[in-house]
């Protein structure tokens, strides 16, 4: 009997496609992905717009509570080294920078207890199960 020959024996099984196709197929899978994850990421923008703006402002805010905290401390440094502690103006100091502390404390206190709900989650759940899907 005659062996067959390479030409009959590819006839039953599909060609395999070629690394181009394979990493052209793959390129536009993850174009296709990664268009769907920043769209649900701008949605998910628009969603919490709100509450970044609020933690922004409060981040902000702190900040300047703190700057304002620093220069009275310095003032009142200054102050005392040139009064050596016998003025009202020292005390006026000091007490608007302990005010201004205790204001950026509260307003950190604030920010803590509204970032508490994690934003972005549908971004999130949906990289998580990409992640599963993939492992």
């Amino acid at each position: 009997m005659n062996a067959p020959t390479g030409a009959d024996r590819s006839e039953g099984i599909p060609e395999s496609p070629g690394l181009h196709a394979a990493a052209g197929a793959f390129s536009s899978s993850l174009v296709r992905f990664l268009q769907a994850l920043t769209g649900l990421f701008g949605l998910e923008l628009r969603e919490t717009g709100a509450q970044a703006l609020v933690l922004g402002l409060l981040g902000v805010a702190i900040i300047v509570a703190a700057v304002f905290a620093y220069l009275f401390l310095l003032l009142g440094v200054t102050m005392l080294v040139v009064g050596w502690l016998g003025g009202s103006w020292l005390a006026a100091l000091f007490g608007l920078c302990v005010f201004h502390l205790l204001l950026a404390a509260i307003l950190a206190l604030i920010l803590r207890g509204r970032a508490t709900k994690p934003l972005f989650p549908g971004t999130r759940e949906a990289l998580r199960r990409e992640a599963q899907r993939l492992s």
